[in-house]
């Protein structure tokens, strides 16, 4: 798994210019940063596009560092991890209805869908 400056690298930011964090956190200071109805909502640190997602990073030059971004960034980002391949590969997508609403969703391998695995009898 990538390092946090690993993954600031490939983002495109310079962690000098990161906002730093408290060390202890509190719900409110996290929320203010990506709450749509905050007046001190942050910006992506990559692409400067509106934050969804906020995280502290712990590196060893500057210390903690609040971590703001996008959805798209932080998709950026996850797909470093995704060394042994994408997710989905291989996988069905599972979704559950009632009436017209989704209860349940997700991903399940090939194994998972076999016959029989959600009623009794022959399918």
């Amino acid at each position: 798994m990538p390092s946090d400056l690993e993954r600031l690298a490939f983002l495109g930011v310079d962690p000098a210019s990161l906002d730093p964090a408290p060390s202890h956190r509190v719900r409110a200071d996290w929320l203010a940063r990506i709450d749509s109805h905050s007046p001190d909502r942050r910006r992506c640190c990559s692409c400067k596009a509106l934050a969804v997602a906020t995280r502290v990073v712990d590196l060893a030059a500057l210390g903690q560092r609040w971590h703001d971004q996008c959805r798209d960034c932080m998709i950026a980002g996850i797909r470093l991890n995704w060394a042994a391949g994408r997710p989905m590969e291989g996988r069905y997508r599972v979704t559950l209805w009632t009436g017209d609403r989704p209860i349940l969703e997700g991903w399940w391998d090939e194994l998972g869908l076999r016959p029989g695995k959600w009623c009794t009898g022959s399918t």
